[in-house]
């Protein structure tokens, strides 16, 4: 739309509402001349309205005189005859003056020609006999000449007492006279009165119209005579003209009599029409005017001077640089004018500029170019929404082929392609740099490795290309492979190797401790503890050694559960109470009895670990297990009073065999293995591990675990009870009356035979065997139920320690205490320890930690409630 458009369309908004207000004047005066043309109406009426109820009650009076001569009392047709003939002269506009007897046959009339003739069918005499009163009948014509008149009856009753109706005085008015009568009475110029009876027929209409009287009114007059009140209406008159109707119905005024007067309404509202029209007129022409006047004047002052700007605007467009406006028409268009040159002056200085920069920017882009064409090394330019640009000689040389954007993804090893994508989506929106490693193909078809940079150039705010580049670390790749292989490979035989490595480990500790009774006090006894002493170093470092190689090797699953703390709590009671009393330390477990969601046998062993350190390194004071709720997770606390950790080395006392303040290796403070496994663990069940320590005053380390949903419930479990603060007792060895029965089975003989001789030492009788079935058929023989069952998990056959358990225990059908020995470190012996309630230790296992658990064993089966059923161990 142009803008001479726009702006006549203005000047047309802006006359709108005054044209709009001006024709609602006129409107708003026309309305008030139509309710003024009503109330003229009304006012006629209520003035001719006197003059119709004058008629009816001159008609009325004088019947009532007649009714009340002596003739009339007394029937006398003569002598009312004679009255009649005398007053007739006196009463023109009367057609016919009728006495009749209460039959309806004329006894007198001013035409005594009607004596003797009946008129008891007359609807207004019979009004008149039946009403008593007086009566105003509807339109008729008389029989004897066919004229129209308009009838009224008035019952004659007897002046005595009774005051009975003996008969009717009627007449019969000329509506010819009423027409004239009306027409007497000055109306308003196209003014015009109507009367009508009850049935609609027309008495009289002024002024007259031939062939009104008689004629029923159309049915739009219906809903007039049938109104309830006096009222107005504008519609038709009978004489074709439209007139606005003030009117009597039927129920109002003289009954059965309809009045109208009517105003001609056209004729009434010429004046104000034409009074509209000349509004109408005037309002186009000022609308007209005004947009001409402004249509000349925009044209003028405004829509040529900005033809002109935006005729120099395209001329510059074109190359023209040196058309100028100038000063044009007015001085606001002057200054826009001057400001469009000053404008295309500072225009022109600035594309010299940029010319120029452009020319410089183009010199350092070949520069760059060629820089990077020739660059060793394969490089690319990727536009700023990341579609390839260009690559360089190198990139070519290499693929041997020219690469696109329609074909890039062809040079990545199939594999790398979704990966690489899924990148390049994720860093070019963000505008980041991203390095990714890809198999890229050699123009001989092989694939090496690369590793790829691509960094965003900016430019005033803005990226305007992405630079990258590839080296080949296909080499480098292949080598971290390999050392990455070996590290598994090793881990993987370590691993493997466990069961083999513990099984001789297991046999030597037995024996040892077997030679104990057989040596007197002496070197012999002194030589015997050293070797026991270098025996346990060895096996905690063989165990730290396989449990960070399993952990490295990824062959450790975590198996979550939900269970009560307090089971875990009061494993480590057992395990640890002795060792610290004989330490002389204090020892503390504090009660918990939440639900936590983990694995119990992990979990397990990262408090004991975290335990043994705060045993090894506090030389007085206590120990302590502590448990809070925070948020969702239970933490526990191993609390310690002894020597410490330096702020900066609180870090490093989770690498491997680092430990602090023991440069020299002395393996009495411990292998320094145990806290890295701690830390493995907590990666592997994402239990955060933290560690609060000030040197000389002791350290708290803690692990936070995730609440089970019924987390903060008390513990259901029959019996359950806090961790005791007492050890449990070791075999006995003195002489009983009955030595207790000890069932061992283990498929390796020699472990078989350390196992028999120690618990021979500690006075069991034993039934040594190396299979289940074996072990059975021995019982058999013996006939004794077994106290205890010591049972290697792994038989040969690929039988278990769980089944010769099982076994044992449905030949006597009770709860013997099953303790499974093993060298594998699987989850499979932990869960079927779990399972079925039997205790689990790993090889090599101290004779030390087997007279502990025997302890618990015999104790519980005793009767002994303190001690628990089951031990989980790593």
């Amino acid at each position: 739309m142009s803008f001479l458009i726009r702006l006549l369309l203005f000047v047309l908004l802006a006359l709108l509402p005054v044209c709009a207000l001006e024709v609602w004047n006129q409107i708003d005066l026309r309305r008030e001349r139509s309710e003024e043309i009503h109330d003229h109406a009304r006012q006629l009426l209520s003035l001719l309205g006197g003059e119709q109820q004058r008629l009816v009650e001159g008609v009325r009076q004088m019947l009532e005189l007649l009714s009340e001569t002596t003739s009339a009392q007394t029937l006398d047709a003569t002598g009312c005859q004679a009255l009649l003939t005398r007053t007739a002269a006196r009463i023109p506009e009367y057609l016919t003056v009728n006495l009749t007897g209460a039959d309806g046959i004329i006894l007198c009339s001013t035409n005594p020609g009607l004596r003797g003739r009946t008129i008891a069918d007359r609807m207004h005499v019979r009004a008149a006999l039946e009403s008593g009163g007086f009566t105003v009948g509807e339109f008729i014509r008389q029989r004897h000449d066919g004229k129209p008149a308009m009838p009224f009856g008035l019952p004659i009753r007897r002046n005595n007492a009774d005051g009975r109706t003996i008969g009717v005085v009627t007449a019969l008015i000329d509506l010819g006279w009423l027409e004239r009568y009306l027409s007497e009475h000055p109306l308003p110029d196209n003014a015009a009165l109507m009367v009508a009876d009850g049935n609609g027929v027309v008495l009289a209409h002024a002024p007259a119209m031939p062939g009104a009287v008689g004629m029923p009114l159309p049915p739009r007059f219906r809903p007039l005579l049938d109104a309830d009140s006096v009222g107005t209406a504008q519609l038709m008159g009978i004489d074709g003209v439209e007139r606005v109707f003030a009117y009597v119905p039927l129920s109002a005024g003289v009954r059965h009599i309809f009045v109208a007067i009517g105003i001609d309404h056209d004729a009434a509202m010429s004046g104000i029409d034409d009074a509209l029209e000349r509004s109408l007129v005037w309002i186009a022409a000022t609308l007209l005017l005004g947009l001409l006047a402004a249509f000349l004047i925009a044209r003028r002052h405004l829509y040529q001077p900005v033809a002109a700007l935006i005729a120099a605007t395209e001329r510059w467009r074109a190359g023209d640089h040196s058309v100028r406006v100038g000063a044009v028409d007015g001085p606001e268009m002057s200054r826009l004018g001057l400001a469009f040159d000053a404008l295309v002056a500072d225009l022109d200085r600035q594309m010299q500029a940029n010319d120029e920069a452009s020319a410089a920017f183009r010199a350092s882009e070949e520069r760059t170019r060629a820089l990077v064409e020739n660059a060793p090394h394969m490089m690319w330019v990727n536009r700023p929404d990341g579609t390839l640009e260009y690559v360089n000689a190198a990139f070519r040389a290499y693929t041997g082929r020219m690469t696109t954007e329609a074909n890039r993804m062809d040079d990545l090893h199939p594999e790398d392609v979704e990966r690489i994508q899924a990148v390049r989506r994720s860093a070019i929106p963000s505008g980041l740099p991203h390095t990714y490693e890809l198999r890229l193909r050699r123009a001989d078809g092989a694939y090496r490795w690369h590793l790829s940079r691509t960094h965003p150039i900016h430019q005033g705010g803005r990226i305007i290309a992405w630079f990258g580049g590839a080296v080949d670390i296909h080499d480098i790749h292949r080598a971290r492979d390999a050392a990455e292989e070996a590290g598994r490979s090793k881990s993987r035989f370590l691993a493997a190797a466990s069961h083999d490595l513990r099984q001789p480990m297991q046999s030597i500790l037995l024996f040892a401790e077997v030679l104990r009774p057989h040596l007197s006090e002496g070197p012999g006894l002194d030589a015997l503890g050293r070797l026991q002493h270098g025996l346990e170093i060895l096996k905690g470092l063989l165990d730290g050694l396989l449990d960070i190689s399993r952990l490295d090797a990824g062959i450790v699953a975590p198996q979550l559960e939900e269970f009560h703390t307090s089971d875990l709590l009061r494993n480590l009671n057992d395990a640890y109470a002795p060792l610290a009393h004989e330490k002389g330390l204090g020892w503390r477990v504090m009660p918990c009895h939440t639900v936590i969601r983990s694995d119990r046998v992990l979990l397990g062993r990262m408090l004991r670990n975290l335990v043994e350190n705060a045993i090894r390194y506090t030389d007085q004071g206590e120990v302590s297990v502590e448990c809070r709720v925070e948020a969702d997770h239970l933490v526990i606390g191993v609390h310690d009073t002894g020597c410490g950790i330096p702020t900066d080395q609180i870090d490093r006392v989770f690498e491997e065999l680092y430990q602090v303040d023991n440069p020299e290796r002395d393996r009495n403070q411990g292998l320094g293995l145990g806290l890295a496994i701690v830390r493995r663990l907590s990666d592997l069940l994402d239990h955060p591990v933290t560690v609060r320590s000030q040197p000389g005053e002791g350290s708290l380390f803690s692990i936070a675990v995730p609440l089970a949903e019924q987390g903060f419930a008390q513990a259901s479990q029959a019996g359950e009870t806090a961790p005791a603060d007492m050890a449990p007792a070791a075999p006995e060895r003195e002489e009983r009356e009955e030595r207790r029965l000890a069932v061992v089975v283990d498929d390796d003989p020699i472990v078989l035979a350390g196992m028999e001789s120690l618990l021979r030492a500690w006075r069991f009788d034993v039934i040594a065997a190396e299979s289940a079935d074996l072990a059975i058929e021995e019982l058999e023989g013996d006939g004794r139920r077994p106290d205890i069952l010591v049972v290697d998990y792994r038989l040969r056959d690929k039988r278990i320690g769980t089944e010769a358990i099982l076994r044992i225990r449905a030949m006597h059908g009770m709860e013997i205490p099953g303790l499974i020995v093993t060298g594998e470190i699987g989850t499979e012996p932990q869960n079927d320890a779990l399972t079925h309630g039997f205790d689990l230790l790993h090889k090599p296992v101290t004779p030390r930690n087997l007279a502990a658990a025997l302890s618990r064993h015999l104790a519980a089966a005793d009767g002994d409630a303190r001690f628990p059923a089951a031990n989980a161990a790593l």
